[in-house]
């Protein structure tokens, strides 16, 4: 019983000094985010030329409904262009596309399967055809929708210092089931305690897949190159040890088709965690002399491709520490009582950080009650399954079926 106390002992305090810094400063990164937003102020007049570049594989039912919210902009028509990447398709999108106005790529190659090649098969035709009539690439999913206002906001980010922007990410199916409703709440989260806080902190956001723009200029001439199955998170590093700035632009609401089944959840967030932890052997070092070269921001990235680990590694060391008082006898008492107080703990505040979100972003908390108490499940999930990233790397892309029928005008009228 000793023996097995004293190994559990110390297997706690080593993943609790693994852990602790990379909780301490999410801690400190998410009380930021109670602060007020910090406004984008404009450095230069100018109407930035968009390619709109749209990654769609059998997306026949919703690519017509995002390219007819991009033709109601409020930014000059002429001064954008809808180009579409029909990747792998085996149905109709190119011709739904091409039917709605869009320029189509059509990409087949099926060795190289995933949103990142069909990236960089569509920027590097851009370049070639198109490289003289653009200033910027602006990147959809296929499932998206965009407001009305969300090329003029995205080109007054642009015009604010921000070699990449962000838009702000809602969501058109809230209510579809308890799922959609905290993949909802969680995307809000994200955008006020993870990018509106870094942008108050003066450091640089991450992009989020989809709903975001940069300069053409801010790739270079080694073009778009990732390897990951997060080509954002790949995209987002290389941004930022350059020393590019990448800014959340709230004002550019942008809406996503959510998960609504768990099964569907769970493979979406294993391909994240995969991605992420693909890569730190990829840019750990990278990371690492971008910091010691002076690029402080840099060091934030350090944090965010640790986090997923430490995130797998938090089940493991809440039962360690659990099975350790059990084994010794003066703690054995205590040790279900604090496994209780240490769940509920983490469940309300969960809870808390759920409601505190919809009310800071101004989202009514009373038509969310299901997806605020759900909250915590979703996120026990998200250990869950980091942990198994960890330990199954699973490397295969799996494609989601988007099929909602909503219209930009379904969404601002239910909005």
């Amino acid at each position: 019983m000793e023996i097995g106390f004293e190994i559990c002992k110390w297997i706690t305090i080593v993943l609790t000094i693994i852990t602790a810094p990379i909780t301490l400063w999410t801690v400190v990164t998410t009380l930021m985010g109670l602060r007020k937003p910090k406004e984008l102020k404009k450095l230069e007049e100018k109407q930035h030329r968009f390619a709109i570049l749209i990654c769609a594989r059998n997306e026949e039912n919703v690519i017509g409904n995002l390219i007819g919210s991009l033709e109601k902009q409020k930014y000059p028509r002429d001064k954008y262009q809808v180009f579409v990447i029909a990747d792998n398709c085996t149905d109709s999108t190119a011709q739904v596309a091409r039917d709605n106005g869009a320029i189509v790529y059509e990409r087949f190659n099926a060795e190289q399967r995933g949103k990142g090649f069909a990236l960089h098969f569509g920027i590097d035709k851009l370049q070639e055809n198109h490289s003289q009539d653009i200033d910027a690439i602006c990147v959809f999913d296929a499932d998206n929708l965009a407001a009305p206002d969300f090329l003029v906001e995205m080109n007054h980010a642009l015009c604010s210092g921000a070699d990449v922007a962000l838009g702000y990410r809602d969501s058109k199916n809230v209510h579809d089931s308890w799922i959609s409703e905290v993949y909802s709440i969680y995307w809000l989260m994200l955008m006020r305690f993870y990018y509106t806080s870094r942008h108050t902190m003066n450091l640089s956001s991450m992009v989020g897949g989809t709903g975001f723009a940069f300069k053409l200029a801010a790739l270079g001439e080694e073009g778009w190159n990732t390897k990951s199955l997060t080509e954002d998170v790949e995209f987002s590093i290389q941004q930022i040890c350059k020393g590019n700035k990448i800014l959340p632009a709230r004002k550019a609401v942008f809406y996503d088709e959510q998960p609504s089944t768990l099964d569907v959840s769970l493979k979406q967030r294993f391909r994240w965690m995969i991605g992420g932890l693909q890569c730190i052997p990829l840019y750990f070092s990278t990371i690492m002399k971008s910091v010691f070269g002076g690029n402080k921001k840099a060091l934030d990235l350090a944090w965010y491709i640790l986090f997923i680990p430490a995130t797998g590694l938090a089940i493991p060391l809440n039962v360690v520490a659990v099975v350790g008082m059990m084994l010794n006898p003066v703690l054995s008492a205590w040790a279900l009582p604090v496994m209780g107080i240490t769940m509920a703990f983490g469940y309300l505040l969960a809870v808390i950080v759920a409601f505190l979100t919809l009310r800071l972003e101004n989202k009514d908390a009373r038509s969310m009650k299901r997806g605020i108490w759900l909250y915590p499940i979703f996120m026990f999930t998200m250990m869950c399954v980091a942990l198994a990233a960890l330990i199954h790397p699973r490397t295969e892309w799996v494609p989601i079926v988007h099929n909602s029928k909503y219209t930009i005008d379904d969404v601002n009228i239910a909005g």
